[in-house]
């Protein structure tokens, strides 16, 4: 065995543990981008989609975000003693501490790959991060109890999910004028402290936020700035629309649909793409982006107008709820509903013309698309709001796009529907076939993505007559815009 310098070798393992992320491509079982899902505290209780930490995907995820601890007399703080460190599951390794704290300390040993975070705040909890962030001293009595509390917890990082800063959140919050420019320096102090612990305990504490994704929150913000003391930024690219309005609209459209009646700046940046170049004009690096998606649907009753109710007027916005009850509404006809897609969305909704009901939500194709979208603008990866949103479905449908879509991307070939690496006449007849019903599945199972050549969300005609058109040599490139 050739023998390493001393030095070659101390300079390779301190430049891996500044940048963790550059491990993710060493094997091929792990995804090339960020999957990054959200734990519900809650979901302990039977009354809120009964969810444990045995029940993640942990095969399919790289990190995992605790939602949420709180701010208590300027320091983090535990919300549910109960579900965090005190429910006794299993036997938990040799920690006293139980609760899901325990288990995740548990699963960690199983999947050394996956980090995991606390995340602060919340939609919820958020009401004293103005005064956390106000002076030096607070800043710093707020950083150091971060650091205790993933010492004693053994989490790998902070999670900050401030809503908002200056303005927006619950109407209770505290703001300042001054929180634009005290949140940079509050994740500098962060960062600080998280560096000076990680020097000391041999290891990189991650530090990440939960960004927004409305033009008015991100103005009151300094990505510019802050991006620097960030690992990466979790995009909240989801609640466009929801029970706070009384107009059918898109919860996460990917991109703008031109037939939106909504006002001009509503209808240019409540959308995804809007989202992400906003902060990619910022200069926030690509790599450092995840795109939020939704595990649940936005819903409405007694629409009037619209397209087949999209953009209709209601006079009952609806809860929000989970994928699995929308996945059990499509998989019983009698209920009533049909699903439609919009093709400049590029995103599903449900409707139902006897109740006049929409629903509005992220579906296997959405979320395929969305993928890709990460992909061909090399972002940094996909971020999850939360994962109990299929779990009565008893599997992983919608993390297993996520997780497909990031560990076989460079192997996919659009029109090759039989894996075989090539496009050619067995490919067309394989689709010919398939839409004859002669076939009920493809011989691959990315097929169904690979054979919608113009990425409209349907495996039709035009996608044969495409495929035909490029083995003949008379369209150079699949996909296409069609």
């Amino acid at each position: 065995m050739k023998k390493i310098p001393l030095l070659m070798l101390l300079s390779a393992i301190i430049f891996l543990s500044l940048h963790p992320t550059l491990s993710y491509a060493q094997d091929d079982s792990l995804p090339t981008k960020r999957i990054v899902g959200y734990f519900a505290e809650w979901n302990i209780y039977l009354e809120n989609n009964y969810y444990e930490v045995s029940d993640i995907p942990w095969d399919m995820v790289t990190h995992i975000n605790y939602a949420f601890a709180k701010i208590e007399i300027g320091r983090i703080a535990i919300i549910d003693k109960w579900a965090a460190i005190q429910k006794p599951f299993d036997a938990i390794l040799d920690t006293p501490i139980r609760g899901h704290f325990g288990q995740l300390i548990k699963y960690k040993e199983q999947y050394p790959h996956v980090k995991t975070l606390i995340s602060v705040g919340g939609w919820t909890e958020s009401k004293y991060f103005s005064d956390v962030a106000l002076t030096e001293e607070s800043r710093n009595t707020f950083a150091d109890s971060c650091v205790e509390f993933i010492r004693t917890y053994r989490f790998d990082g902070v999670d900050i999910d401030w809503e908002y800063p200056v303005s927006g959140g619950m109407p209770e919050n505290i703001r300042r004028p001054e929180d634009k420019q005290n949140f940079t320096l509050l994740l500098k102090c962060l960062r600080e402290k998280l560096d000076a612990a990680g020097a000391e305990d041999g290891k990189h504490y991650l530090l990440t936020i939960a960004a927004p994704a409305g033009s008015f929150n991100i103005k009151n913000t300094e990505p510019e700035i802050y991006h620097q003391y960030l690992d990466f930024i979790n995009i909240m690219t989801y609640d466009y629309s929801g029970s706070w309005e009384n107009v059918a609209n898109h919860l996460a459209p990917l991109y703008m649909n031109p037939n939106d009646p909504s006002y001009p700046e509503r209808k240019e940046k409540f959308n995804v793409d809007w989202t992400v170049k906003e902060y990619l004009r910022l200069g926030v690096p690509a790599e450092k982006i995840n795109v939020g998606v939704p595990y649940y649907a936005a819903g409405w009753q007694e629409v009037n107008g619209g397209i087949n109710g999209l953009f209709g007027t209601s006079s009952k916005p609806l809860s929000s709820t989970q994928f699995h009850y929308i996945n059990s509404l499509l998989k019983s006809p009698d209920l009533g509903f049909t699903r439609y897609w919009d093709e400049y969305a590029m995103v599903p909704y449900l409707w139902n013309p006897e109740s006049a009901t929409v629903y509005s939500y992220e579906d296997e194709i959405s979320l395929k698309n969305k993928c890709d979208y990460v992909i061909e603008n090399n972002l940094g990866g996909i971020m999850i709001w939360e994962l109990s949103g299929i779990t009565a479905e008893g599997g992983t449908t919608l993390t297993s796009v996520i997780y497909d879509s990031f560990t076989s991307f460079k192997d996919e070939i659009y029109g090759d529907l039989n894996g075989d690496g090539k496009v050619n006449s067995s490919d067309l007849a394989i689709l010919k076939r398939y839409m004859l019903r002669a076939i009920s599945d493809f011989p691959i199972p990315e097929g169904r993505k690979l054979a919608d050549l113009n990425r409209d969300g349907n495996v039709n005609s035009t996608d044969y007559s495409i495929l035909k058109r490029y083995i003949l040599k008379a369209i150079d490139n699949i996909p296409v815009d069609d």
